[in-house]
């Protein structure tokens, strides 16, 4: 009779966890797909990511050649002036 009602009571917490048994098998692979997917996202860039990219590069280049064109002004014998009378000579051959 124990017999009975133990085999029982371990079929019916069978039959009750066997959705969280499943959930918990299948979680680390769940998790995994994630984390790959995630990964993937971070490794590639949208064309708007790449344009915001770019004009962020563009407008510290600018703040740079202002400070390059203070500094020049201040000090023309600056190392960073040649730089920028470099800079000056090619935009100058570019067309308009």
């Amino acid at each position: 009779m124990i017999k009975k009602a133990h085999f029982g009571a371990v079929l019916t917490a069978a039959l009750l966890t066997s959705g969280c048994v499943s959930s918990i098998v299948t979680a680390p692979f769940k998790v995994a797909g994630t984390v790959v997917e995630t990964a993937v996202d971070a490794a590639t860039q949208t064309q708007q990511e790449a344009d915001e990219d770019r004009g962020k590069r563009l407008r510290m280049a600018e703040k740079n050649e202002k400070k390059w064109r203070k500094k020049c002004k201040k000090d023309p014998g600056h190392k960073d002036c040649e730089a920028l009378a470099d800079l000056d000579l090619e935009r100058a051959k570019l067309p308009e």
